[in-house]
C-alpha cells in the first residue's frame, strides 16, 4: 500500500512539474530576446578579439624589426609596437564592455516584457 502511495505522489509531482515547465508566449519571446542579445554580444566580442589579435601580431613584427634595426630606428619601432599592444588591450576591453551592454539591454527588454 505504501509503495502505491509513493508512486502516486511521484506521478503527481511529475505532472505538476511538466505543467510548470511549459512557457507562456511572453516567456518564449523573452528567451528569444536574451538569446539574440547573447549572439550579438558574442559577435561583438569576437570581432574585437580578432582585431586585437591582428594588432598584437603587428606589434610582434615591429618588435622583431626593432631588434634588427639600429639605435634610433629600433627605438621608434619598439615605441610603435608598445602602442599597438596597448591599443589591442583597449580594443578587447571595449569589445567586452559593448558585449556586456548588449547582454544587459537584452535582459532588460526581456524583464520589461515579462513585467507586462
Amino acid at each position: 500500500m505504501r509503495t502505491k502511495l509513493i508512486i502516486a505522489a511521484l506521478a503527481a509531482a511529475s505532472l505538476s512539474t511538466a505543467a510548470c515547465s511549459s512557457k507562456t508566449p511572453q516567456e518564449k519571446q523573452a528567451d528569444q530576446l536574451i538569446d539574440a542579445a547573447d549572439a550579438k554580444a558574442d559577435s561583438i566580442e569576437a570581432a574585437a578579439d580578432n582585431k586585437a589579435s591582428e594588432m598584437e601580431a603587428q606589434a610582434e613584427q615591429l618588435e622583431n624589426q626593432a631588434g634588427q634595426a639600429g639605435t634610433f630606428e629600433g627605438k621608434r619601432l619598439q615605441v610603435r609596437a608598445d602602442a599597438l599592444k596597448t591599443e589591442a588591450k583597449l580594443v578587447r576591453r571595449e569589445g567586452q564592455a559593448k558585449g556586456r551592454a548588449v547582454r544587459d539591454e537584452g535582459k532588460a527588454k526581456a524583464s520589461a516584457l515579462l513585467a507586462q
